[in-house]
């Protein structure tokens, strides 16, 4: 089945965002790309920024779904390794693919950040889960879950942000494994 007319708007406008930029980019430009009129277009989105908000809430439901997968088939400091460097990966690919995406991150933080707080808080659940199973099966010790699982999702934050993306994805990695191996000595249950 083709992708419906919303999602081909937000798909030309991701493209002409991220080759052109936000700013550069008109509603006339995104429904020539769509084979649409301008008028048409407005059918669907009141302006440019409704649809960026829409791209961005794509991009953050495929992180979130990308790296909660990666965390499902371990448990323990795996899940969480596993959860992180994918979210790592997910973040530098993104980075490199859309060179014009620092506009768009200013918009979102700027004007949308309850958008942003819903992923983090949805971040944060699938950590708290990971810690749940981690506490359950004896790998780590006894704790408030939901405030470890902030804790983390904060100190590991450098690694989902896109200024910092600049390096490298193997130094990054290593780094990151470096910073996972200490909070494990934190998290692990004393024998």
């Amino acid at each position: 089945m083709g992708k419906s007319v919303k999602e081909r708007i937000v798909a030309a406008a991701g493209q002409r965002f991220s080759h052109y930029g936000y700013s550069k980019t008109t509603m006339a430009e995104i429904a020539a790309d769509c084979q649409m009129s301008v008028g048409n277009l407005y059918r669907f989105y009141d302006n440019k920024e409704n649809i960026a908000v829409e791209g961005a809430r794509g991009c953050l439901i495929a992180k979130a779904e990308v790296c909660e997968r990666a965390a499902v088939a371990t448990t323990g400091m795996d899940a969480l390794r596993a959860y992180f460097i994918m979210r790592l990966r997910h973040m530098h690919a993104f980075v490199l693919e859309t060179p014009h995406m620092h506009e768009l991150v200013q918009l979102i933080s700027g004007k949308h950040a309850d958008l942003l707080v819903q992923f983090e808080q949805r971040a944060i659940a699938a950590l708290e889960a990971i810690l749940l199973a981690g506490i359950a099966s004896g790998e780590f010790r006894t704790c408030d879950a939901r405030v470890r699982a902030a804790d983390l999702f904060h100190a590991c934050n450098k690694y989902n942000m896109p200024i910092c993306m600049g390096a490298p994805v193997a130094l990054l990695e290593a780094e990151l494994n470096s910073l996972l191996d200490l909070l494990y000595d934190g998290l692990r249950a004393i024998d």
